[in-house]
């Protein structure tokens, strides 16, 4: 007997129509974030500075968690006399650059490990990235030879299965019925899309590298140019995208009233949770400042949901402590007292960059 159940984060149902199957190859332990480029149509081979901003997004993320990820096995497996269910689990994960739908049927990862397929795209209008969590399924079997009940090895298989990771945010889940009894399916922070604008200029075509180079600006490691948007700061936005930040069940049980967080770490950070979410829900609101981690300076946060051109931003004290609320250990995090100025809620009186839209892996 097969069952299959097919879900996806943030309450949105799925089906696979057309999909490629992909063995997810593990790394080592202690990784944490980690990017994959094979879907990349070549860009970050030919862009190297580029890509050594978005990995630069990724250390400064990696610097900040203490990962305490489990390791995940492809299946679950329960048993209880002679009868077995096994729970056959993939992710879906969507092409950077083609937007096409990708089965992972080997979802088996190290410890600590989180994998992000990131590459470029057409964006339409404001949008500078996206960055979202994968989609998931299960197929579930069973076999009887006698003896023992499904019931009991349905719930040995849910105690085995590992795909929750034990830390982090839970990113979705739901529960269904296998042989006559519950289980309940829980990803956690496993794989992530990610993909930025390659149409800078809104004319519906692929951008050349003049074209590229005159609206990004690429180097991390020099001023933002004026009339550019800082890859770096887009990067870094939208990896958080990718591991719950605004795209996760565990964020949106924090938030009440549509814009009001409950989790005591940002609270504690910026003394209050009243409006400190933004209207769509999945960002910190616009214009709220606090210190970054690099030098003490005021900077609106990175997970506001636009950035000025011509400006960068890195992670502030109050990104890490929505990342600790998200259940993330974190390496260290400042006082509260020097963590967060609230007073500037107003938005900030400049030119807004293209705006940056959290969206999840598969967007409506």
């Amino acid at each position: 007997m097969t069952l299959t159940i097919e879900s996806m984060m943030n309450r949105n149902l799925f089906r696979i129509s057309v999909a490629l199957s992909v063995a997810l190859l593990t790394s080592q332990a202690n990784a944490g974030i980690t990017f994959d480029y094979s879907n990349d149509g070549g860009f970050f081979a030919s862009h190297l500075v580029a890509k050594a901003a978005l990995e630069k997004a990724a250390a400064d993320i990696n610097s900040v968690i203490n990962y305490n990820l489990g390791s995940v096995s492809d299946k679950a497996i329960g048993t209880s006399g002679g009868k077995t269910v096994t729970v056959d689990w993939k992710y879906t994960y969507t092409n950077p650059t083609t937007n096409v739908p990708v089965d992972i049927l080997d979802t088996a990862l190290a410890a600590n490990e989180i994998r992000i397929f990131v590459g470029m795209q057409n964006l339409a209008g404001s949008t500078l990235g996206q960055g979202g969590p994968t989609g998931y399924g299960i197929n579930a079997s069973g076999s009887d030879t006698g003896g023992g009940t499904f019931a009991a090895a349905v719930a040995n298989a849910q105690a085995n299965d590992q795909h929750g990771r034990g830390g982090g945010p839970v990113i979705s889940s739901f529960t269904t019925s296998l042989f006559g009894s519950n289980y309940t399916a829980t990803l956690g922070a496993s794989i992530g899309n990610l993909w930025f604008d390659s149409d800078t200029d809104n004319n519906g075509t692929t951008d050349n590298d003049a074209t590229l180079n005159a609206n990004w600006h690429f180097d991390s490691t020099t001023a933002v140019a004026a009339g550019k948007s800082d890859f770096y700061s887009v990067a870094l936005h939208e990896t958080l995208h990718a591991i719950g930040f605004g795209t996760s069940q565990t964020w949106n049980s924090l938030i009440t009233g549509g814009d009001d967080w409950t989790g005591a770490n940002a609270i504690a950070a910026a003394g209050t949770g009243v409006n400190l979410i933004d209207a769509g829900g999945a960002h910190i609101a616009s214009g709220i400042m606090s210190t970054r981690l690099s030098d003490g300076g005021l900077q609106e946060t990175v997970m506001s949901p636009s950035i000025t051109i011509g400006t960068r931003k890195s992670l502030t004290a109050l990104d890490v402590a929505f990342l600790k609320d998200l259940n993330y250990s974190i390496a260290a995090v400042p006082e509260p007292s020097s963590m967060l100025l609230v007073a500037a809620v107003a938005v900030l009186a400049t030119v807004r960059a293209r705006r940056k839209k959290g969206s999840f892996a598969l967007a409506n």
